[in-house]
């Protein structure tokens, strides 16, 4: 019982703080947020040696882990990472890349099988709402001062004064973060019918809209307008006339209009098109298997020389699209495991939506949804599913939901 709850705790520290500490804070070498990674994983497995009560749900979860699709998928995405350390040009980068994603499924597991009763889900989800707040709030801080901004985004820009980054790295980094939690904070609001609430879900979805703005980001403006329209289909219509009446304001706004003519312009997109055109090339050469996980960055370089066309000025390694990552890395069964993973999610999302009573959670995943579709479409010109700062709460919220319906359909009585 008392592991149980240092393993909650460690987990609700890890989702305040990693969206708000510097990713180059470290402890005896690593970083803060592995460190805390890495104690909630040794917390669970001492919780297993030592408590029965542990054992039980621990086996009680493996054999649900490998009767659910979604599982299933991920399982066979880490062990296709896994497999790709044989033949990847850079091994350590291949085997670091694959943990990652490993930690990823263990902290999934833990959550969904361990951390699931209603105390544990909605401190974790309390705990995300909180640290939002502050990395709003800091976002704002940011923009007004330059506090903590590198210096390649504190040139003006014309339609704004600074690109804020928060303590996410970079602009976009941070406008995938927002676009997960914009929605489930607007659907609280809608939900909440306490006035003291209500007024501080508004303030947040305010605060989190006007984050969005400040990184300057394209696909942060489209993430807005996909994940509007999600909830239009799936909550009420209504959300269209809105839509078009911000949409028709929003035009007004130097930054937003600058930014949507963006969108198209072909000397901003060039970069992302010619890293499209050298992964697809790697596809071409490793339909099957890739080039090893991660190693896309490692023959970047190489491809470029054989095709030159594709080399740019500026030096960019990122694919900027996580599906030609997945599939220039990992081939075939890599993709293909990849994209059952994302529509496997949205079938549990939607099945969860569906069949719980509890309001808060009905509310708050209807809004998860709409911001998932939109994390998926911003993936598309992003790594978005490879910077730990923004997919770890992707697959924090999706455990937290899938262990709410684990809990109700094993229907047993545990301790904690």
């Amino acid at each position: 019982m008392f592991l149980h709850k240092i393993s909650y705790c460690l987990i609700c520290l890890y989702i305040i703080i990693l969206p708000l500490i510097r990713s180059e804070v470290e402890i005896a070498g690593q970083k803060l947020a592995d460190v805390i990674l890495a104690l909630i994983i040794l917390s669970y497995l001492v919780q297993l040696v030592i408590c029965k009560e542990s054992i039980s749900k621990f086996i009680d979860g493996i054999k649900d882990f490998f009767t659910s699709y979604l599982s299933i998928f991920m399982s066979i995405l880490a062990l296709m990472m896994l497999i790709s350390v044989s033949y990847a040009v850079d091994k350590s980068l291949a085997l670091s890349e694959s943990i990652r994603f490993i930690v990823y499924i263990i902290i999934y597991f833990i959550i969904k099988y361990d951390l699931n009763s209603k105390k544990c889900t909605i401190g974790m989800i309390k705990s995300y709402i909180f640290s939002t707040l502050i990395l709003c709030l800091f976002g704002v801080y940011q923009y007004f001062t330059g506090y903590g901004l590198e210096g390649k985004f504190r040139e003006n820009y014309g339609y704004l004064r600074y690109k804020i980054t928060a303590n996410m790295d970079n602009p976009n980094n941070l406008a995938a973060f927002l676009i997960l939690a914009i929605f489930p904070m607007i659907m609280l609001a809608i939900y909440e019918k306490e006035k003291i609430k209500k007024i501080f879900y508004i303030i947040l979805s305010t605060l989190i809209f006007t984050n969005l703005i400040l990184t300057g980001s394209r696909n942060a403006i489209i993430g807005i307008m996909v994940g509007v329209v999600i909830l239009a289909i799936v909550y009420s219509f209504r959300l269209v006339i809105l839509m078009a009446l911000l949409g028709g304001i929003s035009i007004f706004i130097p930054v937003i209009r600058t930014r949507l003519m963006a969108i198209t312009d072909k000397t901003q997109n060039e970069s992302r098109v010619y890293l499209w055109e050298i992964a697809k090339k790697m596809i071409k050469d490793h339909p099957l298997f890739g080039v090893g996980n991660g190693n896309y960055a490692t023959l970047h370089d190489k491809y470029t020389e054989i095709y030159p066309q594709f080399k740019f000025y500026m030096d960019i390694k990122a694919t900027h699209n996580s599906y030609l990552k997945i599939e220039s890395e990992l081939g075939i069964i890599g993709g293909i495991s990849f994209i059952g993973i994302l529509i496997s999610a949205l079938i549990q999302v939607k099945k969860f939506i569906s069949t719980t009573q509890d309001e808060f959670y009905k509310f708050f995943y209807t809004g998860f949804l709409a911001s998932m579709i939109s994390f998926y479409v911003m993936n598309i010109s992003d790594n978005l599913f490879f910077v730990p700062k923004t997919t770890s709460y992707f697959w924090i919220l999706l455990a937290i939901s899938q262990g709410i319906m684990f809990r109700v359909k094993s229907n047993k009585s545990y301790l904690f």
